[in-house]
């Protein structure tokens, strides 16, 4: 088995971004779900529960916790279509799941899902590393933003008051 890095996994789904025809924020993950044939189904779920991509019978699904903030919908849909295009049949959120890594190289996929770096990078320049703006603009937590523009060499290495 050839070993993929975290840099493989941001290529994917930069890629992804880029077959979808996207150019600038945000960037609509029910449109590339749909795309790629699963659909969201928000439920009422318990507050600790975000969200769960199930395949039935070859069919792919996103339960959704419905009362979640925008920013955090988003992030999990990501997260959950990151599950489905690198885990395909080996998805890992299975009961007792001794794969914790494929939750982290999720969680790196949809990070680029979500702010790809060539849209952050030009955004950046254009709103002056306002991360707060850009948060908003890219439908993602201002902690989220500052994470991948510090990241990217674009912010300092330091300590930032992020309301979400």
């Amino acid at each position: 088995m050839a070993l993929v890095t975290y840099v493989q996994f941001r290529r994917q789904a930069e890629k992804l971004v880029r077959e979808c025809g996207f150019d600038g924020p945000p960037i609509d993950l029910r449109k590339i779900a749909e795309g790629l044939g699963i659909e969201i189904i928000e439920m009422t779920l318990p507050s600790w529960f975000f969200g769960v991509l199930v395949n039935l019978k070859g069919d792919f699904y996103i339960a959704l916790n419905k009362g979640m903030p925008g920013h955090r919908k988003n992030f999990t849909i990501a997260h959950e279509i990151a599950h489905h295009q690198l885990h395909g049949t080996e998805l890992a959120y299975m009961k007792n799941c001794k794969r914790d890594y494929f939750h982290r190289e999720a969680d790196i996929f949809a990070a680029e899902l979500c702010m790809p770096t060539f849209l952050v990078k030009d955004e950046a320049k254009k709103w002056y590393n306002d991360y707060r703006w850009l948060a908003r603009e890219f439908a993602v937590s201002e902690t989220a933003m500052v994470r991948k523009l510090q990241e990217e060499g674009i912010l300092k290495n330091a300590t930032y008051e992020c309301k979400s």
